[in-house]
């Protein structure tokens, strides 16, 4: 038993005086994320505005032909 507590304490002293809670700089990764995001979302919001005038243009050309 001695020795499974003194083997925790190893543990947790070494967990505690490595890098292991350094900071972790993320913000190469957030920029990208952000950046590539906002060009995503306007893709897909044109595309989607692009395909509701597609349908509407539809819909007025088949009431004028079948109307």
């Amino acid at each position: 038993m001695k020795k499974l507590k003194h083997l925790g304490l190893l543990v947790a002293s070494a967990l505690m005086s490595s890098s292991v809670f350094a900071a972790i700089d993320i913000s190469a990764a957030t920029t990208a994320l952000t950046t590539d995001g906002s060009a995503a979302i306007t893709a897909v919001g044109t595309a989607l505005v692009g395909l509701a005038g597609i349908a509407v243009v539809f819909k007025w050309v088949k009431g004028a032909i079948f109307g």
